[in-house]
């Protein structure tokens, strides 16, 4: 079993983490508590710990100055960080001084205990295989590529390995809960561990495959670090959903480390916000996609880039209200740059189509043509408006004002159309019961569906099978 501590200022949360943790499932088992840097270097004096995890932000002496001082008396302790928010200056600096992992309390909120312990014990078995191979320089990466896979994937991973050799069946890092590493080991096995981890990442719901250089000589914490950065910055603005392997050369600069409030960057964003307040990108194909591309370019974080967004909007609502009486919608806050693309795109169609300067293209149209007949075909399971958007490659917002334009009902108004008509189908033509009916077009309650179908035509299911057989037999 291993020893762990737990530092925190706020008892609550101390306590929280004993109770509720499985520890022992994973191998561990609580030493002690400490409300403080202090507190928890005199419990070190005379208590055996393997595992510490600590608040970065506490009275007398924070998390980052007693790792310092852990790191220099107690070398073999694993540390893992906790912490309210993920400012990541901090967590960074908590790597860089030799922290495994880091928890975001958020994550305990929702209560992800099992996920938090296997990826800290994946980390200290890493950790501890690097350290015991042989000719092996401690903490540091001896090959310069390696692959790392996006998507929850725990058992999906184990399964696929099985093609693997032994040393290669599992991550050698995990830098979270998504993230997988292996390293590259220079031997013969390299083109099957890529080729496996591919065809992992087109079977699964992984977010895709990303070939990595530039690691020799860099530490597991910095590796970590970096991959932490590229998660959130720079992934945002190149994953798509038609590209499943991707490229990350760590010795290249991340383009969003940048201070996004230097004067450089102000000057591009006041010209980008006049540049949206005219009309050219409106008419000018080119100077619309000049504008994406200036603003893509700038990088800025997500959030800010919403921001942005949001500003654009309030403006471009001013020409939408006056043409159509109406407004856009304002925009969600987009998970990639390519639904954020969408968007922008979408409104542009919109305010072209209201001033007369052009209908939905035929690729649109295609979409949502397609989405129509994805309905059709799956009327027995669930859908939603989210799921098919994703698999025409739209964003839902566009998808859903697209396909209320073209079909002249919202898609849950049609999704219900079309069950119905099918229900009529199958109650005119063959026997069942009206609870097996209710199955084949997605209703699960026999009560809710006969009170659908009733609001749709009139009648009960059963009402409406006895109309029709009459109807059959006068007809004869």
């Amino acid at each position: 079993m291993l020893n762990v501590l737990i530092v925190d200022d706020d008892k609550l949360v101390r306590r929280g983490l004993i109770s509720a943790m499985p520890w022992s499932e994973f191998g561990l088992q609580v030493a002690g508590e400490a409300r403080n840097g202090e507190k928890a270097l005199e419990f070190l004096e005379t208590h055996e710990v393997d595992l510490m995890l600590t608040d970065l932000a506490m009275p007398v002496m924070s998390g980052l100055e007693l790792m310092r001082t852990v790191r220099i008396r107690y070398p073999r302790i694993f540390i893992v960080v906790l912490t309210l928010h993920q400012d990541f200056s901090y967590i960074q600096e908590a790597l860089r001084l030799g922290a495994i992992d880091y928890i975001a309390k958020v994550q305990l909120e929702e209560e992800r205990f099992e996920e938090v312990l296997e990826r800290i014990c994946s980390r200290i078995d890493s950790e501890r295989r690097r350290e015991s191979s042989p000719g092996h320089v401690p903490t540091l990466a001896d090959a310069d590529g390696g692959y790392a896979l996006i998507g929850s994937i725990k058992t999906e991973i184990h399964t696929a390995a099985e093609q693997l050799p032994a040393a290669l069946r599992r991550p050698d890092l995990t830098v979270t809960p998504d993230l997988h590493v292996w390293m590259d080991s220079q031997e013969p096995n390299n083109g099957l561990l890529e080729e496996t981890l591919s065809d992992l990442s087109h079977r699964t719901r992984c977010g895709g495959l990303i070939r990595l250089s530039g690691l020799r000589g860099r530490s597991v914490s910095d590796i970590s670090a970096r991959l932490e950065e590229y998660l959130s910055g720079e992934w945002f603005y190149v994953q798509r959903p038609d590209i499943r392997l991707y490229t990350f050369d760590l010795s290249k600069p991340d383009p969003l480390a940048r201070e996004s409030a230097s004067e450089n960057i102000q000057r591009a964003l006041a010209d980008l916000r006049k540049r949206g307040a005219k009309s050219d990108w409106l008419h000018e194909s080119h100077e619309f996609e000049s504008l994406l591309v200036d603003l893509a370019s700038l990088r800025l974080p997500p959030q800010r880039l919403h921001g942005e967004l949001l500003g654009l909007t309030y403006v471009w609502n001013a020409i939408y209200e006056a043409a159509s009486g109406s407004r856009l919608e304002t925009p969600e806050q987009a998970q990639s740059w390519f639904e954020a693309e969408q968007e922008i795109r979408s409104m542009r169609e919109l305010l072209r189509t209201v001033l007369g300067l052009q209908l939905y293209s035929h690729e649109v149209r295609s979409s949502i043509m397609l989405a129509a007949a994805l309905v059709r075909e799956r009327l027995s399971e669930p859908l939603q408006a989210g799921q098919i958007a994703r698999e025409v490659n739209m964003s839902r917002s566009y998808f859903s004002q697209c396909f209320r334009d073209m079909l002249g009902v919202t898609f849950n108004e049609y999704v219900r159309q079309q069950r119905i008509a099918r229900a009529c189908t199958l109650l005119a033509e063959t026997r069942k019961t009206v609870q097996w009916v209710a199955e084949r077009t997605g209703y699960a309650d026999e009560k809710y569906f006969s009170r659908i179908f009733r609001e749709q035509t009139g009648m009960l299911p059963s009402e409406y099978r006895h109309r029709y057989l009459q109807e059959e037999t006068n007809v004869r």
